[in-house]
């Protein structure tokens, strides 16, 4: 039993980390999908502002978008690099999951036939004492 709370609270413990991993992931979702949009919407800039006449200003704002374009593609990469890290780990905890699921399974089929047999055990002994106590009467 002592083994079976061991491999219990393993379980528990990545379960536990599984759940922190898929809320993470669904972080980083919303995160990668915060920075499509904006990358959108940088995009629209950038288009808005080659289709004006080639003034100071608005080639420096286009410069600026350009470069915040820039920036948010290497956070979109970054940020789907990270995704797909934490997707191979979770991938690992479930994996890992399955197999002490199966351990435990072994452990309690195990348990279950020792026990079954035990009772055939015990029913063998009682009917050899009860034939030895007649024999004992008998004699």
């Amino acid at each position: 039993s002592k083994s079976s709370e061991e491999i219990k609270q393993q379980n528990s413990e990545l379960s536990e980390k599984v759940h922190s991993l898929v809320s993470k992931n669904s972080a980083m979702k919303l995160d990668m999908e915060d920075l499509h949009k904006k990358l959108e919407m940088a995009e629209l800039m950038i288009q808005q502002f080659s289709n004006q006449a080639g003034s100071l200003d608005a080639n420096q704002q286009l410069q600026m978008a350009l470069e915040e374009k820039a920036s948010l593609e290497t956070q979109i990469a970054q940020l789907s690099e990270s995704l797909r890290q934490l997707q191979a780990e979770r991938d690992q905890y479930v994996e890992k999951l399955k197999e002490e699921r199966s351990i435990w399974q072994q452990r309690v089929q195990q348990l279950s036939e020792q026990a079954h047999t035990m009772a055939e055990e015990k029913e063998k002994h009682m009917a050899q004492i009860q034939e030895l106590e007649a024999n004992v009467t008998e004699l």
